[in-house]
This record gives C-alpha cells, sequence and structure tokens, in this order.
C-alpha cells in the first residue's frame, strides 16, 4: 500500500500552537509540517533577513500597496520589476508572496499543503480576499488532511473566494503563489515559522513561459488532484518545472553527469538501502557514484529537536546510510528548523517542495524548477556554504 497517513497535530495552547511530528506512509514515505509557535528574534543559519526585519515588515504589511485597491481589469499594477527568476530564502518570502497576491489583476492561483493563524499567514489570506474583492478570478486549493487548514477555508468561502480542498487520495504538497505575472515556489509553508524562523528557499519567477507551463498544471490539478497530473514540456529555458514524480527524471541525469559538486539540502531523507527499487536508494547511488568520480558531495539533513523526534530518527538512520558509502553528511543545529530543500549540480539548481521519500520523490503532488541562471545560483551557494559552516558533521 502506499497510501500517506497525514501528520499528527496536537493542539497545546489558546493561541494555536501546534506541535507536529513526521509519521511514516506505509511505503516509507517521509511526511513533515512545521510546528506554529510565537515568533522569536533570531538570526539564523544560511539567513539573509532576521527575524526583528520581518517583524517589522508584517507589522506595515497591511497597509495599501500596489495593486490593493485596483479592479481587475488591467493589469494596471505590475510585479516589481527584476529578473526572470531570484532566490527568495527565509524571511524574504512573506513581501514576495504578498507582491504577487496584490498585484495580481487577472487571475490568483495559491495552492498550500498548509495555512495556520499566525501574522504572515493571515495577512496573506487577507490579501487573497481583497483580491477576490477587486475582480480577479482567485482559485486556492488547500490539502485536505491538515486539520488547521478548516479555519483558512473557512475565511476564504466566507469572503467568495473560491476556494477547496484537495481530493483525500493523495497529499498536496506544493506551495505555489502565482497570478499573470510571476510566481513564488518553493519550500515555505504558509506558517509564523515557515516565515520567521526557519531555513526555506523559494524562487520568484517573472518568465512568461514559466508563467504559462506552471498556470496549465494548476489547472489540471484544479481539476483532478485525486491522480498525479504530468506537467507540459513547456518553452522556458529560465525555470522549466517538474511536477507529480518528476523529480528523480530531473535530477538523476545530472548527478550522472556531475562534474564539480552536488550539495544537497533537503529537510527528509528516507533511506533504505535495501529496497533497491526506491527512487531515493537509486539518488542516493547516484551521489555515491558522483563521489568515487571525484566530484565533491555534500548533504545537509535537518535535526530539530523533540518536535521533530520522529524526521530526526529517520535523517539520523538515512545519514548513517550515507556515511557507510562514503558521503559527508552534516546536520543544522536544533535550535532551527531546515526546512529547504534544493540542489545544486554544477551550475545548475533543482529547487522545489520536494523532501528526499517515496512521497516527495514519486507520490505526492509536488512542484519544482531546474535553473542555471547565474545570480540564483550563485545565491543559493552562498546560502548553502552558510547552512554548512553552521552545521556539525553527523558522527558515524
Amino acid at each position: 500500500m502506499n497510501a500517506p497517513r497525514a501528520p499528527l497535530a496536537v493542539h497545546t495552547g489558546s493561541r494555536a500552537r501546534w506541535a507536529t511530528v513526521c509519521v511514516l506512509a506505509a511505503a516509507g514515505a517521509l511526511a513533515c509540517a512545521a510546528p506554529e509557535s510565537a515568533a522569536t528574534v533570531t538570526v539564523y543559519a544560511g539567513s539573509d533577513v532576521a527575524d526583528a526585519s520581518l517583524a517589522a515588515e508584517i507589522t506595515t504589511a497591511d497597509a495599501p500597496a500596489p495593486g490593493s485597491d485596483t479592479v481587475g481589469v488591467g493589469p494596471t499594477t505590475l510585479l516589481p520589476p527584476g529578473e526572470p527568476i531570484e532566490a527568495v530564502n527565509n524571511g524574504s518570502y512573506f513581501a514576495r508572496a504578498r507582491d504577487v497576491i496584490q498585484t495580481a489583476q487577472k487571475k490568483l492561483r495559491i495552492v498550500q499543503f498548509e495555512v495556520t493563524q499566525g501574522d504572515g499567514p493571515q495577512l496573506l489570506l487577507a490579501a487573497t480576499i481583497k483580491a477576490h474583492q477587486r475582480g480577479v478570478d482567485v482559485r486556492v486549493l488547500l490539502d485536505e488532511e491538515v486539520p488547521y487548514n478548516a479555519d483558512a477555508l473557512a475565511q476564504l468561502k466566507a469572503a467568495g473566494v473560491n476556494a477547496k480542498y484537495d481530493s483525500p487520495k493523495l497529499r498536496t504538497h506544493a506551495k505555489i503563489v502565482a497570478s499573470e505575472q510571476g510566481f513564488v515556489l518553493g519550500s515555505t509553508n504558509w506558517s509564523s515559522p515557515s516565515m520567521t524562523k526557519n531555513n526555506e528557499t523559494n524562487v520568484l519567477v517573472r518568465d512568461e513561459a514559466a508563467i504559462a507551463q506552471l498556470h496549465a498544471w494548476i489547472d489540471k490539478l484544479w481539476s483532478d488532484s485525486s491522480k498525479n497530473q504530468s506537467i507540459g514540456s513547456g518553452k522556458s529555458v529560465v525555470a522549466p518545472l517538474y511536477a507529480d514524480g518528476g523529480y528523480a527524471a530531473v535530477l538523476g541525469p545530472l548527478v550522472d553527469a556531475a562534474k564539480t559538486r552536488v550539495w544537497l539540502c533537503t529537510y527528509g531523507m528516507n533511506l533504505d538501502p535495501s529496497s533497491a527499487s526506491s527512487p531515493v536508494t537509486q539518488m542516493a547511488n547516484k551521489l555515491a557514484a558522483a563521489k568515487k568520480r571525484g566530484v565533491q558531495v555534500r548533504v545537509a539533513l535537518d535535526q530539530s529537536g523533540d518536535w521533530a523526534e520522529v524526521g530526526n530518527d529517520i535523517n539520523a538512520a538515512s545519514a548513517s546510510h550515507l556515511l557507510k558509502m562514503g558521503l559527508e553528511v552534516h546536520s543544522d543545529p536544533t535550535s532551527v528548523v531546515t526546512h529547504a530543500k534544493f540542489v545544486l549540480v554544477d551550475d545548475t539548481l533543482i529547487l522545489g517542495s520536494n523532501n528526499w521519500g517515496y512521497g516527495g520523490m514519486q507520490l505526492y503532488h509536488e512542484i519544482g524548477c531546474k535553473t542555471a541562471h547565474a545570480n540564483t545560483v550563485s545565491t543559493l551557494s552562498t546560502y548553502f556554504d552558510k547552512l554548512w559552516a553552521a552545521s556539525t558533521p553527523f558522527a558515524p
């Protein structure tokens, strides 16, 4: 059986603080959600933005902004100009997601695994409702199994927004905010920890061909989320997308051809070497083969403390297997959740919502992109360097 189980969430207080643990599917899939907690002021590994800065940003986030009071006939307001793709890491996510929402003039599509209480998520919900009120065609798809999505769904429906749950047959783990002008995708959930505390990696894409490719896939997902939906080939040379079981097919050939480096950062890895057919085992074997060719292979895994005890054990077991294969594996400090998911292979970046488990690689609704855009690759290279410097080697 390959059916995933829902994350277990325990309500621990009146402020909707959640402790969430990782649960294994029968097939060995790793499924994790970040906990909701009160914001703290820290500067975290890999960060370019301090929590204090984001806190100040959020307090003024509901002030009028470009597009917030315009009608959906245009576009009369444009997404702030920039490169066709750019990195959106850690605390910079909130402002970029809000930009996409508030400047949407024709259509707005949001696909989220979880939406919780907290200033950041609630302000993005409010901006989504405003987009609907000014005449934008808005659709919001939320994962059915996450219990605290019910509040967000109720808010959206009460405001008349076209919002619904996905099919209970298949987890929707993708994290997307997309308008006709651009989109943000990556690892960030709509939760306060994701927006203010975690190590998270995303991209903002303005490339027209990638925008068209993404919207076509979202339309298919909206129509039927009960099964994997293939993504069209698309015409983007900046950020071609993969989805729903396409991760290994994109990453595998890159690793096979790697000449200088393969740097992997993933929140969860569930590696079982006894399962030769597992896509995770096959990808791990590719890493080991690259190392034998002289490629620098580095793997950074999360190790976040008691709230993710099950996930910690899974990552630790996977790290042990990788160490036996001769690979270099580090863990982040237990004080920070490294929820980021990206791989750098030579001068190419693969970034999205996929963890290294059966679910992330083959089963769930996932989305990501490949890019060789120099500035984006450079930014993520620096980000990985910071993570690696702040991490410690796994002991055998």
